[in-house]
């Protein structure tokens, strides 16, 4: 499915995402205009993704490890809320106890809490919750900001919470 050539494009962004199209298609004898059709190829192919990492230490960010047990008559809308939530930064399908194990990240560990109690749970008949450091490597993680964070903190601005 990959050629040597998409493996590359794909390597040298993976060290600088904001690479120009002239460097990427150094070396390879290609035009930027064949460089950023193979990158659009990719995209729209599902193979790459381009977006932004944040270092959540330096945000001084909160991370939970969350193990929840879905049944499967909740798991579509549950996927569906995995993929909307700014709080999730990954999910894995697990085997053992839980069959669901979440990395969570937020400003605050109460956030955390809240999102947790009144979301997640909606969606699990068990939860294990562990408090954990920022990721040591990579240093950056990638996120995802929507306007559900605004909305979360023009609630807590307004309900002083």
């Amino acid at each position: 499915m990959l050629d040597d050539i998409d493996v590359k494009i794909i390597e040298r962004l993976s060290k600088n995402g904001r690479v120009s199209l002239t460097d990427l298609s150094d070396g390879m004898d290609l035009s930027r205009v064949a460089i950023a059709n193979r990158i659009e190829k990719l995209i729209q192919n599902n193979l790459l993704h381009i977006g932004v990492s944040v270092n959540l230490e330096k945000l001084n960010y909160q991370t939970f490890i969350v193990e929840l047990q879905v049944s499967e008559k909740n798991s579509v809308n549950f996927r569906k809320l995995v993929s909307k939530s700014p709080q999730i930064l990954q999910c894995f399908e697990v085997t053992g106890q839980f069959n669901w194990l979440l990395i969570c990240s937020d400003k605050s560990s109460k956030n955390l809490r809240q999102f947790i109690e009144s979301t997640l749970k909606k969606y699990s008949n068990d939860c294990k919750v562990t408090i954990a450091s920022n990721p040591h490597g990579p240093e950056f993680t990638p996120c995802k900001i929507s306007d559900v964070c605004k909305e979360c903190e023009l609630k807590e601005e307004k309900h002083g919470i």
